[in-house]
Protein backbone atom coordinates (compact mmCIF):
# COMPACT_ATOMS: atom_id res chain seq x y z
CA UNK A 1 0.00 0.00 0.00
CA UNK A 2 2.65 2.21 0.98
CA UNK A 3 4.56 1.76 -2.63
CA UNK A 4 1.72 2.57 -4.67
CA UNK A 5 1.75 5.92 -4.71
CA UNK A 6 5.04 6.43 -6.43
CA UNK A 7 5.06 6.17 -10.02
CA UNK A 8 8.27 4.84 -10.32
CA UNK A 9 10.81 3.13 -7.79
CA UNK A 10 14.44 3.89 -7.84
CA UNK A 11 17.67 1.08 -7.71
CA UNK A 12 20.89 2.63 -6.57
CA UNK A 13 24.08 1.69 -8.05
CA UNK A 14 25.69 1.98 -4.56
CA UNK A 15 25.58 1.86 -1.01
CA UNK A 16 22.73 3.94 0.64
CA UNK A 17 23.42 4.57 4.22
CA UNK A 18 20.95 4.79 6.65
CA UNK A 19 19.84 5.20 9.96
CA UNK A 20 18.28 1.79 10.55
CA UNK A 21 15.89 -0.29 8.09
CA UNK A 22 12.64 -0.03 9.00
CA UNK A 23 10.92 -2.18 5.44
CA UNK A 24 12.66 -3.21 2.17
CA UNK A 25 10.71 -4.87 -0.69
CA UNK A 26 12.83 -7.49 -3.16
CA UNK A 27 11.82 -8.74 -6.26
CA UNK A 28 13.31 -11.44 -8.67
CA UNK A 29 12.11 -12.21 -11.84
CA UNK A 30 12.71 -15.87 -13.37
CA UNK A 31 11.61 -18.06 -16.75
CA UNK A 32 8.53 -19.33 -17.56
CA UNK A 33 7.08 -16.83 -15.26
CA UNK A 34 8.56 -18.02 -12.18
CA UNK A 35 8.95 -15.23 -9.98
CA UNK A 36 8.82 -13.53 -6.80
CA UNK A 37 8.72 -11.14 -4.27
CA UNK A 38 9.68 -10.76 -0.48
CA UNK A 39 8.49 -8.45 1.97
CA UNK A 40 10.72 -6.99 4.61
CA UNK A 41 9.91 -5.35 7.85
CA UNK A 42 11.89 -4.83 10.71
CA UNK A 43 10.63 -7.02 13.55
CA UNK A 44 10.33 -4.70 15.91
CA UNK A 45 7.60 -2.50 14.16
CA UNK A 46 5.79 -6.27 13.59
CA UNK A 47 6.24 -7.06 17.49
CA UNK A 48 5.50 -3.76 18.74
CA UNK A 49 1.68 -4.27 17.64
CA UNK A 50 1.33 -7.50 19.85
CA UNK A 51 -0.61 -6.74 23.36
CA UNK A 52 1.57 -7.06 26.37
CA UNK A 53 0.20 -11.10 27.24
CA UNK A 54 0.50 -11.94 23.13
CA UNK A 55 3.50 -10.81 23.22
CA UNK A 56 4.60 -13.20 26.02
CA UNK A 57 3.56 -15.71 24.53
CA UNK A 58 5.54 -14.99 21.49
CA UNK A 59 8.76 -14.77 23.59
CA UNK A 60 8.33 -17.63 25.16
CA UNK A 61 8.12 -19.83 22.16
CA UNK A 62 11.00 -17.94 20.65
CA UNK A 63 13.44 -18.98 23.36
CA UNK A 64 11.93 -22.55 23.53
CA UNK A 65 12.92 -22.55 19.74
CA UNK A 66 16.56 -21.32 20.15
CA UNK A 67 16.88 -24.03 22.60
CA UNK A 68 15.76 -26.38 20.10
CA UNK A 69 17.70 -25.25 17.24
CA UNK A 70 21.09 -24.78 19.59
CA UNK A 71 21.24 -28.38 20.33
CA UNK A 72 20.05 -29.73 17.01
CA UNK A 73 22.83 -27.75 15.88
CA UNK A 74 25.80 -29.13 17.96
CA UNK A 75 24.32 -32.60 17.56
CA UNK A 76 24.62 -32.23 13.80
CA UNK A 77 28.33 -30.53 14.30
CA UNK A 78 29.37 -33.51 16.78
CA UNK A 79 27.98 -36.27 15.07
CA UNK A 80 29.07 -34.67 11.60
CA UNK A 81 25.10 -35.25 10.67
CA UNK A 82 24.83 -31.43 9.36
CA UNK A 83 23.76 -32.27 5.28
CA UNK A 84 22.01 -35.57 5.42
CA UNK A 85 20.96 -37.42 2.21
CA UNK A 86 17.19 -38.25 2.01
CA UNK A 87 16.32 -41.34 0.17
CA UNK A 88 12.59 -41.31 1.49
CA UNK A 89 9.93 -38.70 1.96
CA UNK A 90 9.70 -37.80 5.89
CA UNK A 91 5.96 -39.11 6.38
CA UNK A 92 4.96 -42.52 6.19
CA UNK A 93 2.93 -43.86 3.79
CA UNK A 94 0.37 -43.71 6.08
CA UNK A 95 0.50 -40.25 6.20
CA UNK A 96 0.96 -39.80 3.26
CA UNK A 97 -3.00 -38.14 2.26
CA UNK A 98 -2.75 -36.27 5.26
CA UNK A 99 0.51 -34.64 4.05
CA UNK A 100 -1.24 -33.63 0.84
CA UNK A 101 -4.03 -32.70 1.72
CA UNK A 102 -4.00 -30.75 4.77
CA UNK A 103 -1.68 -27.52 3.53
CA UNK A 104 -1.00 -26.45 7.09
CA UNK A 105 0.62 -29.83 7.80
CA UNK A 106 3.92 -29.42 9.49
CA UNK A 107 7.52 -30.96 9.61
CA UNK A 108 8.69 -30.85 13.40
CA UNK A 109 12.49 -31.26 14.80
CA UNK A 110 12.41 -34.91 14.98
CA UNK A 111 11.39 -35.20 11.28
CA UNK A 112 8.14 -35.93 12.14
CA UNK A 113 4.75 -34.22 10.00
CA UNK A 114 2.17 -33.19 13.06
CA UNK A 115 -0.80 -31.80 12.97
CA UNK A 116 -2.12 -28.49 15.26
CA UNK A 117 -5.46 -28.64 16.50
CA UNK A 118 -5.65 -25.48 14.82
CA UNK A 119 -5.86 -26.65 11.72
CA UNK A 120 -7.69 -30.19 12.39
CA UNK A 121 -11.21 -28.95 11.41
CA UNK A 122 -9.60 -28.06 8.21
CA UNK A 123 -7.84 -31.35 7.44
CA UNK A 124 -11.41 -32.95 8.91
CA UNK A 125 -13.31 -31.24 6.07
CA UNK A 126 -10.46 -31.75 3.29
CA UNK A 127 -10.66 -35.69 4.07
CA UNK A 128 -14.52 -35.52 4.06
CA UNK A 129 -14.20 -33.42 0.67
CA UNK A 130 -11.70 -36.29 -0.83
CA UNK A 131 -14.39 -38.70 0.41
CA UNK A 132 -17.27 -37.25 -1.40
CA UNK A 133 -15.63 -36.59 -4.60
CA UNK A 134 -13.44 -40.03 -4.69
CA UNK A 135 -16.78 -41.53 -5.16
CA UNK A 136 -18.18 -39.29 -7.86
CA UNK A 137 -14.86 -39.74 -10.12
CA UNK A 138 -14.54 -43.62 -9.22
CA UNK A 139 -12.19 -44.11 -6.46
CA UNK A 140 -9.19 -45.43 -7.79
CA UNK A 141 -5.80 -44.21 -9.96
CA UNK A 142 -7.10 -40.40 -9.26
CA UNK A 143 -5.05 -37.36 -9.81
CA UNK A 144 -5.64 -34.82 -6.74
CA UNK A 145 -4.64 -31.30 -6.10
CA UNK A 146 -4.91 -28.92 -3.60
CA UNK A 147 -4.52 -25.71 -3.79
CA UNK A 148 -5.06 -22.24 -0.93
CA UNK A 149 -7.58 -20.51 -3.02
CA UNK A 150 -5.53 -16.96 -2.59
CA UNK A 151 -2.25 -18.12 -3.93
CA UNK A 152 -3.84 -17.71 -7.59
CA UNK A 153 -2.93 -14.60 -8.76
CA UNK A 154 -5.64 -13.13 -10.73
CA UNK A 155 -4.30 -9.86 -11.32
CA UNK A 156 -1.00 -10.91 -13.50
CA UNK A 157 -2.88 -10.82 -16.81
CA UNK A 158 -0.47 -12.34 -18.96
CA UNK A 159 -0.55 -15.39 -16.17
CA UNK A 160 -3.95 -16.13 -16.89
CA UNK A 161 -3.74 -16.00 -20.50
CA UNK A 162 -0.79 -18.34 -20.55
CA UNK A 163 -2.68 -20.75 -18.24
CA UNK A 164 -6.31 -20.33 -19.34
CA UNK A 165 -8.18 -20.41 -22.22
CA UNK A 166 -10.78 -17.16 -23.14
CA UNK A 167 -13.52 -18.97 -22.50
CA UNK A 168 -12.42 -20.45 -18.50
CA UNK A 169 -11.53 -16.56 -18.02
CA UNK A 170 -14.42 -15.30 -19.53
CA UNK A 171 -16.46 -18.02 -16.72
CA UNK A 172 -14.46 -17.30 -14.01
CA UNK A 173 -14.63 -13.34 -13.44
CA UNK A 174 -18.59 -13.83 -14.10
CA UNK A 175 -18.95 -16.33 -11.21
CA UNK A 176 -19.42 -14.60 -7.78
CA UNK A 177 -16.06 -15.12 -6.30
CA UNK A 178 -13.55 -15.09 -9.71
CA UNK A 179 -10.25 -15.93 -7.29
CA UNK A 180 -12.06 -19.11 -5.73
CA UNK A 181 -13.27 -19.88 -9.20
CA UNK A 182 -9.67 -19.48 -10.69
CA UNK A 183 -8.25 -21.30 -7.94
CA UNK A 184 -10.60 -24.61 -8.82
CA UNK A 185 -9.88 -24.63 -12.28
CA UNK A 186 -6.40 -24.33 -11.72
CA UNK A 187 -6.65 -27.10 -9.09
CA UNK A 188 -8.70 -29.09 -11.74
CA UNK A 189 -6.31 -28.54 -14.67
CA UNK A 190 -3.20 -29.52 -12.21
CA UNK A 191 -5.46 -33.12 -10.94
CA UNK A 192 -6.30 -33.87 -14.67
CA UNK A 193 -2.52 -33.46 -15.88
CA UNK A 194 -1.47 -35.74 -12.95
CA UNK A 195 -4.48 -38.32 -13.30
CA UNK A 196 -2.26 -38.68 -16.82
CA UNK A 197 0.75 -40.52 -15.17
CA UNK A 198 2.71 -38.68 -17.43
CA UNK A 199 6.21 -37.24 -17.41
CA UNK A 200 5.92 -33.28 -16.61
CA UNK A 201 7.22 -30.43 -18.45
CA UNK A 202 8.37 -28.33 -15.66
CA UNK A 203 7.09 -25.57 -12.76
CA UNK A 204 6.64 -23.16 -15.51
CA UNK A 205 4.53 -25.09 -18.05
CA UNK A 206 1.41 -23.89 -19.36
CA UNK A 207 -1.88 -25.39 -18.54
CA UNK A 208 -3.81 -23.98 -21.35
CA UNK A 209 -3.92 -26.88 -23.54
CA UNK A 210 -6.11 -28.79 -20.60
CA UNK A 211 -9.29 -26.94 -20.67
CA UNK A 212 -11.86 -27.27 -17.87
CA UNK A 213 -15.66 -26.53 -19.26
CA UNK A 214 -18.73 -26.50 -17.53
CA UNK A 215 -21.88 -27.76 -19.13
CA UNK A 216 -25.68 -26.46 -18.73
CA UNK A 217 -25.62 -27.62 -15.40
CA UNK A 218 -22.43 -26.20 -13.93
CA UNK A 219 -20.53 -29.63 -14.26
CA UNK A 220 -16.77 -29.54 -15.15
CA UNK A 221 -15.86 -31.12 -18.54
CA UNK A 222 -12.29 -31.79 -19.31
CA UNK A 223 -11.04 -30.53 -23.15
CA UNK A 224 -7.73 -31.39 -24.34
CA UNK A 225 -5.80 -29.56 -26.70
CA UNK A 226 -2.69 -29.43 -28.58
CA UNK A 227 -0.20 -31.50 -26.19
CA UNK A 228 -2.16 -32.36 -23.54
CA UNK A 229 -4.25 -34.04 -26.09
CA UNK A 230 -1.13 -36.01 -27.65
CA UNK A 231 0.21 -36.99 -23.58
CA UNK A 232 -3.34 -38.10 -23.05
CA UNK A 233 -4.01 -40.47 -26.24
CA UNK A 234 -0.14 -41.66 -25.72
CA UNK A 235 -1.57 -42.48 -22.23
CA UNK A 236 -4.95 -44.53 -23.63
CA UNK A 237 -6.73 -41.96 -22.16
CA UNK A 238 -10.45 -41.84 -23.69
CA UNK A 239 -11.92 -39.20 -21.35
CA UNK A 240 -10.97 -37.78 -17.88
CA UNK A 241 -13.68 -36.86 -15.13
CA UNK A 242 -13.17 -34.53 -12.84
CA UNK A 243 -14.58 -33.04 -9.68
CA UNK A 244 -14.05 -29.53 -7.90
CA UNK A 245 -14.51 -28.58 -4.38
CA UNK A 246 -13.43 -25.50 -1.88
CA UNK A 247 -14.03 -24.35 1.43
CA UNK A 248 -12.92 -20.48 2.55
CA UNK A 249 -9.45 -21.67 2.49
CA UNK A 250 -8.22 -23.96 -0.13
CA UNK A 251 -10.06 -25.62 -2.96
CA UNK A 252 -9.52 -29.72 -3.87
CA UNK A 253 -9.94 -31.20 -7.09
CA UNK A 254 -10.15 -35.16 -8.30
CA UNK A 255 -9.81 -36.37 -11.59
CA UNK A 256 -9.79 -40.04 -12.83
CA UNK A 257 -9.43 -40.95 -16.83
CA UNK A 258 -11.27 -43.46 -18.55
CA UNK A 259 -9.16 -45.98 -20.39
CA UNK A 260 -8.81 -46.63 -23.87
CA UNK A 261 -10.31 -50.47 -24.00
Amino acid sequence: MFLEKFDNLVFPNRTVQTDGLKAASVTSFGFGQVGGQVIVVHPDYLLATLPSSEYEVYVSKLQSREKNAYRYLHKGMTDNTLVQVKTSPPYTPDEEARVYLNPLARLDSKNKFTFPDASSRYNKKTEAVVEALTSVVGGQDVGVDVETINSINIENEEFLNRNFTQAEIAYCWKAPSPQASFAGTWSAKEAVFKSLGVKSAGGGAPLKDIEILRDENGKPQVVFHGEAAEKAASAGVKKVKVAISHDDIQVLSLARGLWLI
